[in-house]
């Protein structure tokens, strides 16, 4: 059955008031998650039901979490149906489904506790190497060619391929973003905050200011995403160093 929620002058979750942790594993099982929950500042009833909803974009499950009185966890926090970069949802909910505080696309912490901006999955890709998914707005996937050996663990492990992959990734996560969805770098709470966050923490240069119309001039917004780019190849890889290794 498909519900209908209304979302009438709900509350807004803060980050602060709901961290998720996702726990993997090294045996093939799906992931488990954990969440701690503390809403006691939106002073709901305390029977208002506690939702966590973990999607991937294609699929979604649906946890139910006890009460604001009494959060309760349910027995199994198996990911099974969206294993791989799953985002979450919590809600609380009256009696007639009504959403009385809402947060949205929660990306969980992982094992380090740091949060992972660009999640890597692998996929079929035919004869591309890579490739970006951005099905899910805000949390882009770097899919990998399975059929590669080793392709995803070269990835992970060492700047060889990261070097050349991950500016030209960049560049276009950036492009999708100000260009394809029309963030912007000061709005903190859109779907691409965490990513332009993340870039204004190495390239903290001005982003174009709009015209008299209130557009943005497109040939600004590339000059400063290769700035932003450039800035980032600079902090993080450095091209003459990787290729001397290379050739040695």
């Amino acid at each position: 059955m498909i519900r209908q929620f209304n979302y009438t002058q709900r509350q807004r979750i803060e980050q602060r008031q709901a961290s998720i942790a996702l726990h993997e594993t090294d045996d093939g099982n799906p992931p488990t998650f954990s969440a701690n929950l503390d809403l006691d500042d939106l002073r709901l009833p305390d029977d208002a039901r506690l939702v966590i909803a973990a999607s991937d974009g294609r699929a979604a499950m649906r946890f139910d979490w006890g009460t604001a009185g009494a959060p309760t966890p349910p027995p199994d926090c198996r990911l099974t149906e969206v294993p791989v970069n799953p985002t979450f949802r919590v809600m609380a909910l009256d009696a007639d489904h009504k959403i009385l505080a809402l947060a949205n696309s929660i990306r969980p912490q992982r094992a380090a506790g740091r949060e992972s901006l660009l999640w890597l999955q692998e996929d079929d890709l035919g004869q591309e190497v890579w490739r970006l998914d951005f099905t899910q707005p805000g949390h882009p996937i770097l899919l990998v060619n399975r059929s590669i050996a080793n392709l995803s663990a070269t990835m992970r492990q060492g700047d060889d391929l990261r070097g050349p992959v991950l500016p030209a990734a960049l560049r276009s996560i950036l492009t999708h973003a100000l260009i394809v969805d029309d963030a912007v770098p000061d709005d903190h709470e859109g779907d691409w905050s965490s990513w332009l966050g993340f870039v204004d923490g190495f390239y903290p240069v001005d982003y174009p200011s709009p015209n008299a119309d209130g557009l943005r001039d497109k040939t600004e917004i590339i000059a400063w995403i290769d700035g932003a780019v450039a800035a980032f190849a600079q902090e993080r890889f450095h091209a003459s160093e990787l290729y001397a290794k290379a050739r040695a």
